[in-house]
């Protein structure tokens, strides 16, 4: 399964980074990440070999993490690692691999090469026991059941966006979500074959 966290590093002058990143679990304390070429969590990770897995759902960060301006303070004092201060829990993840992938390696279409970053995690930190990573392919879940409400009472134009989203969801879902969501994705998909 893959979560959505904050990703966070530092670099050889203590100049911490924060971004939005998918996050994979693998098993046996094995994790993966992708990363686009030209990142400052790129460049810092292969510099130190070591990232940070923060987990939360705070809307501030994410958005600030993303545009690169989540502003110092939100870190803590340790001075050799980047930790966010308000993670319902973290992981510290020790690079074991980067391999690099070439466009015609990922479905997104660009001239960016990606990296496949594996590594292993070194510590597990839970501050708030009821913290949980957040999986994008819920989201879509929820976003795919309001619109199933309106699909049945709208047509045309907009019933094909509202099937455009189901299917953009459900191709989400398949890829990033538990048996449980992609199986309640089936069950909507049966529903909105009805109308």
């Amino acid at each position: 399964m893959q979560y959505e966290c904050i990703t966070t590093t530092i670099n050889s002058d203590r100049k911490k980074n924060s971004a939005a990143f998918a996050f994979i679990y693998l098993g046996d304390d094995r994790v993966m990440c992708r990363i686009f070429e030209g990142s400052k969590s790129l460049e810092n990770i292969k510099q130190t070999k070591r990232y940070v897995v923060n987990i939360t759902q705070d809307p501030l960060i994410f958005t600030l993490s993303t545009i690169d301006k989540l502003p110092d303070e939100y870190y803590t004092d340790d001075e050799d690692i980047a930790i966010l201060k308000d993670s319902g829990a973290y992981l510290v993840i020790d690079v074991d691999e980067i391999e690099m992938k070439t466009p015609e390696d990922f479905p997104i279409k660009n001239d960016t090469n990606i990296y496949f970053i594996t590594g292993t995690i070194k510590d597990f930190v839970i501050r708030d026991e009821s913290a949980q990573a957040f999986n994008r392919g819920f989201s879509g879940l929820i976003e795919s059941l309001v619109n199933c409400s309106r699909y049945k009472i709208v047509d045309g134009e907009k019933k094909k966006y509202y099937k455009d989203r189901l299917e953009e969801n459900k191709r989400v879902i398949e890829k990033v979500s538990d048996e449980k969501t992609k199986k309640a994705m089936e069950i909507l998909a049966e529903e909105y074959e009805k109308n």
